[in-house]
């Protein structure tokens, strides 16, 4: 299970800043963002490896250094890291080259593209693109700078400021996340994600597997826990297989709209909160959609 990595403030303004500018240069599109045309303009070229059979990628790696250009010092260093790592995509920065796994499901390839462009558009990521071993293979560096990338990456396809305005505008439920997917033309999942990141209030997105076919193991049953700033800072203890325990308890459907109710949540100060949810399942995960509804009154006990 992964759960997402809230970026410090510092960090996501410097990142806003050049993902505002990018999208200035381009002319402030209308969604859905064009990622050819983005490549274009930042001049990086697009194409694919496997990670079934690292063969291809082995082979084009020594043609890019015997070519007459060094990429790395060490060009061996980008198969360890793709398979160590489990990379769907490599920048391969002095080659102004983006290298997708075509193994992944097509659908995911536009986050995945998004993911490098913005590893190319951070000038602090300049040495990890490279392939530096000290800071690439480090597990700590890696979150950080995957968890830059992903924010860029998501501020990138939905438009930065645009987004934002959308989704203050409009109540906070499933349809708009649907809605949302289909203006911008990103999958459901990746909407959901960006919803609940940029939700003021206490909200949380699961996205598992169908309640129907969940084993009862975390590892097994949820692939991604995310928190609105507001749920981390305020339900820090709040466990994932816990969320999904009540959710399941009120699925009956088999696809589309698969369940929906209220359950409290207890914060880090024993308070409750009453939360409802939304549960989607669009054929390959179940994804659920919570958010607090109000505080839970004090029961007054009866002087008898």
């Amino acid at each position: 299970m992964q759960t997402n990595r809230l970026l410090n403030p510092t960090t996501a303004a410097a990142i806003d800043l050049r993902v505002e500018k990018l999208l200035k240069d381009l002319g402030n599109p209308a969604p859905p963002l064009s990622l050819s045309d983005t490549r274009k303009l930042l001049k990086l070229d697009l194409g694919y490896y496997s990670s079934d059979d690292d063969s291809w990628l082995r082979e084009k790696v020594h043609q890019m250094k015997v070519a007459g250009k060094q990429v790395i010092e060490r060009p061996s260093l980008i198969l360890s890291v793709v398979k160590s790592l489990g990379l769907k995509g490599v920048l391969l920065a002095d080659r102004r080259r983006i290298l997708l796994d075509k193994e992944v499901p097509k659908p995911k390839h536009r986050w995945n593209e998004a993911h490098e462009i913005t590893h190319d558009l951070l000038p602090w990521h300049d040495g990890i693109a490279h392939g530096d071993p000290e800071t690439t293979l480090s597990p700590a560096c890696h979150a950080q700078v995957e968890a830059e990338a992903n924010y860029g990456a998501g501020r990138l396809l939905f438009l930065g400021n645009h987004f934002d305005e959308v989704l203050k505008s409009s109540p906070c439920d499933f349809s708009l996340v649907q809605e949302l997917h289909g203006q911008f033309g990103n999958t459901l999942t990746t909407t959901l994600w960006r919803v609940v990141e940029l939700s003021i209030d206490a909200s949380f997105g699961l996205v598992t597997k169908h309640p129907r076919s969940a084993t009862g193991e975390v590892s097994e049953d949820i692939r991604y826990f995310i928190k609105s700033p507001a749920f981390a800072a305020q339900f820090s203890k709040v466990k994932a297989a816990n969320l999904f325990r009540e959710v399941r308890t009120r699925c009956f459907g088999r696809r589309g709209p698969i369940g929906n109710g209220e359950f409290p949540i207890t914060d880090d100060a024993g308070e409750e909160h009453d939360f409802c949810f939304e549960s989607f399942f669009n054929g390959h995960d179940a994804l659920t959609l919570g958010r607090c509804r109000s505080k839970r009154r004090p029961r007054i006990a009866l002087v008898r």
